[in-house]
Formats: C-alpha cells, structure tokens, sequence
C-alpha cells in the first residue's frame, strides 16, 4: 500500500486539475452516504471526528477520517486532519493519502468549481475571511478560474491575516496584490467574489456589505448551530449548495434562516451536481447576488484522491 504525504498530494493535484477532475465527479453518480459526525471526549465539547466514504461506479471505494479540534489554534496546530484509505474495486487497499492537504485542496477546488457557475466572468477583487491553513488555498483557488486582480485578507489578529497575506503570495503570483485588510465590512463593499473560510460560531458577513453581483462562498462552518452569514445576506441571494443532503443537514448558514421564516426550503435552488449537468442555471444577470454554502462532501475526496493516485 502506497503512502502519500502532503508535498505528493499537492505536486500530484495542482488546483486547475483538480477542478475539472471534481466537475467530472459530480457529472457522474457516486454512492456518498451521509457523514458520520461523532463528538469525542475532551476540549470544551467541541471536538468533532469526521467518518466520509464514498463509492464510485467501479467499486473504487475513498474513506476520510477527519479530527477537528478547535483548540489546536492556540497551540500552532491544524485544528482540522484527516487521513484517507483508498480501496480497489477488488476491496485492495490501495494508498494511504495526506487527508488533510486533499481537504484543504479539494475544499478550495469546490468552491471554484461553484465560481465558475455563479460569480462573474470577470471578477477581479477577492475579499476574504479567515487565516487558519484553508485560506490560501481559497484565495489561490478562486484566482485560478477568475481572473482576480486583489486579495483583501481579514482576521480578527492582524498578524494572522499578515501572515496570510505572505502564505498567499507565491501561490497567486506577483500580478496579483495581496492586503491585510483592516476592516471587513469595507473590503467586502468592493469585493466580487466574498469568502469566508474562518471556525466562527457567528456571522462574520453582513449582508447589507454586499454590492450588486457579488458571489459569497462559505465554506467554514458545518454544524447547525453555527454560521459565517447573517440572515440578510441570505435572504439576498440566489442559494446553492455542495449537496442538498449535507447542507440541509448540516449548514448552520441554511438551516437557521430556515428555522427563522427568513427563507424556505424552495431559496436552496441547486447543488453543485445540477450546475454542472445544466439542470440549474446559475448566474443569470450581473447584478443578481449568488451564494454556495459548502459543508464538505466525500465525492472530492474521491475524486481527489483518484487524481493524486493517476499519477502512479
């Protein structure tokens, strides 16, 4: 069994690939059942481990195991890791491969794939939220299929989002600037494409901020009880989502505009499957607000981990 760490992962998956490898997966039709979310003793109850398999046509099989520990912030840690097994059709295992560098990758590559579909063709400024390891590569994934011009980086300690600023750089090019933005709410007034990728409970993201034509990506919360967007942003926009499954299950984002009476169940227009296959439109105008909520789906995994391994 072949074991494959984070440098293999990322030579092996550059984000341009990896974008049309998931387009390709969510043309077809694997089994994914839901995630199973178990809550492990210790921290302050909010630890979570991630079981996430997925099954393709041929019987190739992707199982992830994800830890997520919030508390490893503070100790210069991912707070999220994952490892993921890969089976033959023949149930071999084949590879043993980094989970938590296809996570960040397949995370961002998701996200592009729904910009593609529902942000402007020629979006060119980038306002993003959060500093932990997802951001660059979000920031590096949205400037892979758009042709984005300036990336403003906001946390909530300046020194991260500096920090964040340099791990960007490299990964987007010189032509691209890069800022540590001081205020949110400002970048986000100028911004065309809006991400946040941060482990708040509470909404970052106020929806009155955002400009006419705008794409918000949320990729960073997934429990029900927490949220990156306020209820305006929501009620805003035209909303779709990496599955209905998951997010509706699982998106504090969705569920709790829902819960409130803000939207109903008829506002999540479509997954990342029916953009891709044509059954939904996505963006129809440019001054239409547009939305994908992300919560994470063992489908990228897969696909991730096939294109890793097809270079074998």
């Amino acid at each position: 069994m072949r074991v494959l760490n984070a440098d293999q992962v990322r030579a092996r998956a550059p984000l341009p690939a990896l974008v049309d490898c998931l387009e390709e997966a969510f043309r077809g039709r694997p089994h994914v059942p839901l995630r199973q979310v178990l809550t492990p003793p210790g921290g302050a109850g909010d630890r979570r481990f991630f079981i996430m398999p997925a099954f393709a046509e041929d019987g190739v099989t992707a199982v992830k195991l994800i830890t997520y520990l919030p508390e490893n912030s503070a100790r210069n840690l991912p707070t999220i890791q994952a490892a993921i097994v890969l089976f033959s059709g023949e149930g071999v295992p084949l590879a043993m491969i980094d989970g938590t560098m296809v996570t960040r990758l397949r995370t961002a590559a998701a996200s592009a794939l729904a910009s593609k579909y529902l942000s402007r063709a020629d979006s060119r400024r980038l306002a993003l939220a959060g500093t932990g390891a997802l951001a660059p590569w979000m920031a590096a994934a949205h400037a892979a299929v758009r042709p984005i011009e300036r990336i403003d980086v906001w946390g909530r300690r300046a020194e991260r989002a500096q920090a964040t600023v340099t791990a960007i750089r490299p990964l987007v090019g010189a032509q691209v600037e890069v800022r540590a933005a001081g205020s949110f709410e400002e970048a986000v007034r100028q911004a065309d494409i809006v991400s946040c990728a941060t482990s708040s409970a509470a909404s970052v993201l106020a929806g009155r901020w955002l400009a006419p034509g705008a794409f918000v990506d949320l990729v960073g919360s997934f429990t029900p009880d927490t949220r990156e967007a306020d209820d305006d942003a929501v009620r805003r926009a035209r909303i779709f989502v990496d599955t209905f499954e998951g997010a509706l299950a699982e998106a504090g984002d969705i569920i709790g505009p829902m819960e409130r009476g803000v939207i109903g169940r008829e506002r999540v227009e479509g997954e990342l499957a029916d953009l891709v296959s044509g059954c939904v439109p996505g963006r129809r105008s440019a001054e239409e607000i547009t939305l994908f909520k992300s919560v994470g789906t063992a489908i990228e995994d897969l696909a991730a981990a096939r294109l890793v391994m097809a270079g074998e």
